[in-house]
């Protein structure tokens, strides 16, 4: 019977020094020679998540952009995209334009369309000149927006103000250490119903799934698998609906969950 093994990214397998242990990959593909599929779920865009898997392949799916952009990795193939709405994309950048930094994310990378950046180093990062030009561009090529802001606050009003305009749109707020922002896709779109596709592909049923997360963006995920588990950095609202928890991030809990079931 195949399984599902789905992890977010940052925070969860990935460490504070942006590495995935040599060990918890050994692991990882060790299990996918016992029938498990190995998926991640990042808000993250899709090339910076291959950047880990091309010198030794270990991950069978990525779904990025909060679930806005399945890719196959062995396949080298899309097998799910839903761009936003380009009439929202303009109306959220022309709100938070002079309140906050924004990246709008294409099926590639993220794209900065502020003066300045939210991260001293931007891995993977186009700044972008023109970005009316670019909205016009990439009509269908927008899979999420990432709004950042100097308080929570901010933020917190940030979503306040978002909700007022009414659009086809799912947000999530995350609270990542110094960092307030806004990650908006188009209201079909989530890390959970991105699983529910893997799932349907390789005929695995959501009872099989085991998942790991840490921020609010993994909730419904965490909630909905056969088994979700949460890193003990994990926010609050995410050991809440979890059914086990395992080490933080710096200290392998991934790895030390996915032990048991070796």
């Amino acid at each position: 019977m195949k399984k599902l093994i789905v992890s977010d990214f940052d925070g969860t397998l990935v460490n504070s020094e942006d590495e995935i242990p040599t060990s918890t990959v050994m692991i990882i593909d060790n299990l996918r020679r016992k029938d498990y599929k190995f998926c991640i779920a990042t808000g993250r865009s899709i090339k910076s998540v291959l950047d880990y898997n091309h010198d030794f392949h270990f991950i069978d799916y990525i779904i990025s952009s909060n679930g806005a952009y399945i890719y196959d990795t062995e396949k080298e193939k899309v097998i799910y995209k839903k761009n936003m709405l380009i009439s929202n994309v303009k109306k959220i950048v022309k709100m938070f334009y002079d309140k906050s930094i924004i990246y709008l994310t294409d099926n590639v990378t993220w794209n900065l369309i502020s003066e300045k950046s939210a991260y001293e180093e931007d891995y993977d990062v186009i700044k972008i000149e023109d970005y009316e030009k670019f909205i016009e561009d990439n009509k269908t090529n927008i899979f999420k927006i990432e709004a950042y802001f100097k308080s929570v606050e901010d933020v917190k009003e940030a979503l306040e103000d978002l909700k007022k305009l009414n659009l086809k749109i799912n947000v999530n707020m995350q609270i990542n250490g110094s960092k307030y922002l806004l990650e908006i896709t188009h209201q079909d779109v989530d890390k959970y119903e991105g699983v529910l596709k893997v799932c349907e592909k390789n005929k695995i049923d959501i009872s099989d799934v085991i998942a790991f997360g840490d921020g609010h963006n993994d909730i419904e995920l965490i909630k909905n698998v056969g088994i979700g588990v949460a890193v003990s950095n994990a926010v609050e609202e995410v050991k809440e609906v979890a059914k086990a928890i395992t080490d933080d991030c710096n200290n392998k809990g991934v790895e030390k969950y996915l032990k048991n079931l070796d």
